[in-house]
């Protein structure tokens, strides 16, 4: 169900006197920086910065910013905002501003540069989602989806439904993997349903948009490619496990991965298998791409680089636990997290290590890195 403008401002009362000041928890690394509970990367120079609006920064989640780290070795922690509870959402950045989910149920909006709270908006439900920012609006799934304002967080609209995946926005849509096994895309002026896919399994896996197409996996086995506006299946590949990871595109091409550990590059007009690769466990972890190259972790601990033409490995690093962070990739270096409670930055063309960053005793990492004018921000479990 939808809640229209009539609904807002009853509503918007009612979160305001529960919209109290929290902390946060975050830190940062500028290009001479880091940032835990939020994740940035920084600019080339003098040009401006690049926003990172979405989870895996782009519709065809590539991962890949043209913002460049040049001296990542530089890398320091800058600020850290603490939240009431860990973070499993990625942080979206748009001009001075970072926005990120919690556990706590507040989605915050962050000065980048100081980690000073803006606002804050209370979802009453833990958040794995991560906001995505379109035009003057933030959309993020926590049980409903919500439209929020990026400058003062006033609700706009929610729908109803509970939210399993990072939403993309496209044109006039929205489009969001549900725990209800379904694929929604709604009208993002207004939350309205314009259509929606029913999957045989929870849809934790975040859209893609590529051309006219909706790429998604599902918890029963499969990886989906929908029309983007009629929702019409055009085809489905069948995996060997639940596809939680989150599909990325390049070229006539998708990567994805599966839980029974293996990652597969579709056709993507077609959906037929390329090639499939065995890594040693589970992968949550969705790929990035750069170039010939794409870059994945998984519960094996392990990051891995493959040609993206034939599978074949370029490199792997071995982390000293499962990685369920996704890559972001910034000139000649990625950057990712694992559960040992490090942040580690691999040269992307050797895989040797430039540098990594222990972020407090006992925590570990599931958000994702963004980088965006010499910050790099995650967030803390």
């Amino acid at each position: 169900m939808i809640s229209h403008s009539s609904n807002i401002s009853s509503y918007n009362s009612e979160m305001k006197k529960l919209n109290e000041n929290l902390g946060g928890f975050g830190m940062k690394i500028d290009v001479n920086k880091i940032l835990v509970g939020l994740v940035l990367v920084l600019m080339v120079g003098g040009v401006s910065a690049e926003d990172w609006p979405m989870f895996r920064h782009d519709l065809e989640h590539t991962g890949e910013t043209l913002d460049v780290i040049e001296n990542p070795e530089d890398l320091e922690l800058v600020w850290k905002f603490k939240t009431e509870d860990s973070i499993h959402s990625s942080p979206a950045t748009s001009g001075d501003y970072v926005y990120i989910g919690s556990q706590d149920g507040y989605v915050y909006c962050l000065d980048k540069h100081t980690g000073k709270l803006r606002w804050k908006f209370n979802t009453w439900r833990m958040m794995t989602s991560s906001p995505a920012v379109f035009g003057d609006y933030v959309y993020v799934g926590s049980g409903d989806v919500y439209c929020l304002d990026k400058h003062t967080g006033k609700l706009r609209w929610h729908f109803d439904v509970d939210a399993g995946s990072s939403p993309a926005v496209f044109g006039d849509y929205v489009y969001i993997g549900s725990k209800d096994s379904h694929i929604y895309c709604l009208n993002k002026n207004t939350g309205e349903v314009k259509w929606k896919f029913k999957t045989g399994g929870d849809v934790d896996s975040s859209p893609a948009v590529s051309e006219g197409y909706v790429y998604v996996g599902s918890g029963d086995d499969y990886v989906y490619c929908l029309d983007k506006n009629t929702g019409g299946l055009k085809w489905k590949f069948k995996t060997g496990g639940g596809v939680r990871s989150s599909p990325a595109i390049s070229g006539n091409f998708v990567f994805v991965g599966s839980l029974e550990g293996y990652v597969y590059c579709l056709d993507k007009n077609t959906g037929g298998l390329k090639w499939k690769f065995e890594t040693g466990e589970r992968v949550y972890s969705s790929p990035a791409v750069s170039g010939n190259y794409i870059y994945v972790g998984s519960d094996d601990g392990y990051v891995y680089c493959l040609d993206k033409n034939t599978g074949g490995l370029k490199w792997k690093f071995k982390t000293g636990n499962d990685i369920y962070s996704s890559p972001a990739v910034s000139g000649n270096y990625i950057y990712v997290g694992s559960d040992d409670g490090y942040v580690y930055c691999l040269d992307k063309n050797t895989g040797g290590l430039k540098w990594k960053f222990k972020i407090n005793a006992g925590d570990i990492m599931r958000s994702s890195p963004a980088i965006s004018e010499n910050h790099n921000l995650c967030g803390l479990r």
